[in-house]
Order: structure tokens, then C-alpha cells, then sequence
């Protein structure tokens, strides 16, 4: 399984949480994880995701995740087996 993880810049605004997690989902990926920290001027969010199926574009996720409203900026973390990401998962049971 791959495990995708984007360093995401918005605004702290009601709602734009939830749009990203609906575009993740609605796009055929499934969240893995999730960070939220408040930064001076709004909220950087690490999210790690994988896909439902083989053929999703993690590239096509990122540029609609970046067309959101609110959305400053989408970072992709490029991962390689060598080097595995500093974010570790969170079991999906475990968040509240």
C-alpha cells in the first residue's frame, strides 16, 4: 500500500477542514492520518493518505486540494522506500 503525505496551508476558517477531507475522500483516496497546527496566520494540516485503487493520480489530488477556498498551499512529500516519512500513522480507531 502507498502512503501519500501533504503539508497543506490555509486559512483558519470554519469548513475548510471538512472540504479537504471531502475531496480526499470523494477523489478515491482514503485519510490515513491527520495533524493539524495552528501557524501565525492560519493552520498547516499534515495529512497522509493512500488510495482506494491503483490507478488515482496523487498528483491530480494535490492540484484539486489546491483549488479549494481557503487553500493557501499543497506541499507533496515525496517518500522512497529507503527513506521512510517522519509523520507517523495514526490508526483511522484511534482518532476521535
Amino acid at each position: 500500500m502507498t502512503i501519500e503525505t501533504f503539508t497543506i496551508e490555509s486559512d483558519d476558517v470554519n469548513g475548510t477542514l471538512r472540504r479537504i477531507w471531502t475531496v480526499i475522500e470523494q477523489r478515491g483516496w482514503s485519510v490515513r492520518s491527520l495533524l493539524v497546527e495552528e501557524v501565525e496566520g492560519g493552520v498547516e494540516t499534515r495529512v497522509q493518505v493512500s488510495p482506494y485503487g491503483t490507478t488515482r493520480s496523487i498528483e491530480t489530488l494535490r492540484l484539486q486540494i489546491e483549488r479549494l477556498h481557503n487553500v493557501r498551499r499543497v506541499r507533496l512529500e515525496r517518500r522512497s522506500r529507503q527513506k521512510p516519512s517522519r509523520w507517523k500513522e495514526i490508526p483511522h480507531a484511534a482518532v476521535i
